[in-house]
Formats: structure tokens, sequence, C-alpha cells
């Protein structure tokens, strides 16, 4: 059972009519949209899964996605927003909600599916509410609709995509080929995504900075070791180093220790990433990886979330003899 704001002309999202006027703003004091307004009026309405409609809700009854992929939002960008919606008196595209699933009973609680920026700045903008469509959707849409609209307005650093795309393939069991389907993207750039966040956390730091490239963290995974990887990224700021110069700084390392640092072709990762995608009915959601190593090596990496998990994933792959086919 959700709720939905009273006296503010709700409407069906067929009926809704585009060029009708918004509300007036109405002065008050900035409003704090983490907390909820005790005397906000609520009419209850069943919104099954799947059902939309397009409504008024106090923006204080609605909270962040706690799957939003994006972590910061640039302050002048959002009260340059803020001001527009001031001006018109409302936001122009209504933001995507859902019921929150534990809102208590007699409470208007929504949460966010896509538009936080707007959300944010109508805040800013000291309007008391926002046009919203709440629909139904469970907690692997809500994530992959917020991932979705980031990607595409290119709002999301490089980090923040590969975090929202390991948690689409580790939390809801979505395979790399799925989620790039999903999001419109290769499944080579989606591989590549995601290895980023075998990173040490400086190195992640520099390119969520856009201090260093996704190509440079690509660069670095060739080293073996956080120390490594590190030192090299340090050095890498600290003296400017493009991609191309970071390789070569890499590949002479190796030439002087006698050996060669892990490559592979793009043609290979996306073979590699294919026979990947072979064994994840053998081992269900739990991410299955085959990285190149030094010398022709490989390894297969499989993630378990618990030993439950690791009992599950190990019954399958004997059951099916150890293969695929």
């Amino acid at each position: 059972m959700s709720a939905i704001a009273a006296g503010v002309g709700e409407r069906t999202l067929d009926k809704a009519r585009p060029g009708s006027p918004g509300p007036e703003p109405t002065p008050v004091q900035p409003t704090d949209p983490h907390r909820a307004s005790a005397g906000a009026p609520t009419v209850s309405r069943d919104t099954p899964r799947g059902a939309s409609v397009v409504v008024e809700l106090p923006l204080a009854s609605i909270r962040p996605n706690v799957h939003q992929p994006r972590r910061t939002f640039d302050p002048v960008a959002l009260q340059e927003l803020a001001t527009s919606i001031a001006a018109h008196g409302r936001v122009l595209q209504p933001v995507l909600v859902r019921p929150a699933e534990d809102a208590s009973q007699g409470q208007s609680r929504f949460e966010l599916v896509a538009g936080e920026r707007r959300w944010r700045a109508s805040a800013l903008a000291q309007l008391p509410t926002i046009r919203a469509i709440v629909e139904g959707v469970d907690n692997a849409t809500s994530a992959e609709m917020a991932l979705t609209e980031n990607m595409a307005r290119d709002d999301l650093d490089p980090i923040e995509e590969a975090r929202a795309c390991a948690t689409l393939r580790d939390d809801f069991g979505l395979s790399v080929a799925e989620i790039a389907r999903r999001v419109g993207r290769s499944r080579t750039v989606i591989s590549h995504l995601i290895r980023l966040l075998d990173l040490p956390d400086p190195a992640l730091e520099h390119i969520a900075n856009n201090v260093l490239s996704e190509g440079h963290g690509r660069v670095l995974l060739r080293l073996d070791g956080h120390g490594e990887r590190i030192a090299f990224a340090k050095r890498c700021v600290k003296a400017g180093w493009s991609v191309r110069e970071l390789e070569r700084q890499v590949d002479a390392r190796y030439r002087r220790a006698g050996s060669q640092p892990a490559a592979s072709s793009a043609d290979e990762e996306a073979a590699l990433e294919a026979l990947a995608e072979r064994l994840t009915p053998l081992f269900g959601p739990s991410p299955v990886q085959i990285v190149p190593c030094r010398h022709g090596r490989y390894e297969l990496r499989v993630g378990f979330h618990d030993l439950t998990a690791l009992t599950s994933g190990i019954a399958r792959l004997c059951d099916s003899g150890g293969a695929t086919r």
C-alpha cells in the first residue's frame, strides 16, 4: 500500500496533459529532502508492480535511490537547474519513483528510481512538491533504470559506472552480456569497466576525479599487485604521462626484470568473456571471470557471497560432470 499526495489533481499516465500549467511555487523554508514532513496530506492507493501514475508528491516524502550510481552532484550545475525550476514553477520532466518497500502504514514514502538531480534542485528552489511518475518496479529494475539514465547522459565517471555494473552482476545476477544489452554498450566495454575495480583505492580515486583516464587504469591492471599499481599511478600523475607513455613505462619495467606483463587484445578479452558466459549457468548469480596472467597462463575466478552459495555452485558443477557443451 503506497501513499500519494492529495489535493493536487492525480491523473493516470495516459491522461496526462503535457501542456497543462504546473502549480505556482509556494514560498517555504528550504526543504531537506531527507526528512519526511509529518503534516503532509496523503491518500492511500494501491500501486501494483508495473502500474504507473503521474502525481504531485511532497519532496519530503521521497528518498534517494539506494542503488543510485552517481555519488557526487556538481553544486554549480545543481544551482543553475534550481534557478530554472524556480522560474518555471515546476520540473518540466517528472521524476520517476516507486513505493518504498519498508514504508510504514499511513506514511507517504517513495524511493527515487530516476531524477535525483531534479529532486535536489527542486529542494534548492524551495518547492514543496514535485511532479512524479509512480511505478511499481523491483530492486533490480530500479538499479538498472538509474544506471541506464546516467550512462545515457554521460553523467557518471568510469568508477561509478563500474560499481553500478558490478552491482547488477553481483547483487542481481545479470550477466555481462545482459548488462551490455540493457545499457547499450558492448560486452567488452562492460568487462573493461568492471575490471577497473581490481585497482587499489588510490588509483580508483584518480580515475574518479579525472586525474587518470579509464585507459590509464587498464594499463595499471597489467602490473602485479597493488603496491606496483599504486607506485606507477603516483608516478603517472606526477609526470603527467599519457596512456601511451604509461604503457612504455610498464613495458620497460618488465624488460628490466626479464619478464613480460600480462596483456590481452580486445579480441582475446571478448573470447575470454564469452567463455566465462558459458560457465554462468553452473554458478548462478556468482560472478565468473577468466583473467589472463603472465607466461600465457589464465586464472578462473568465481566469487561467492557466502558458504551456502559456494556449496551450491560446487554442487551444480559436480552435477554437470564438470563441463559445459
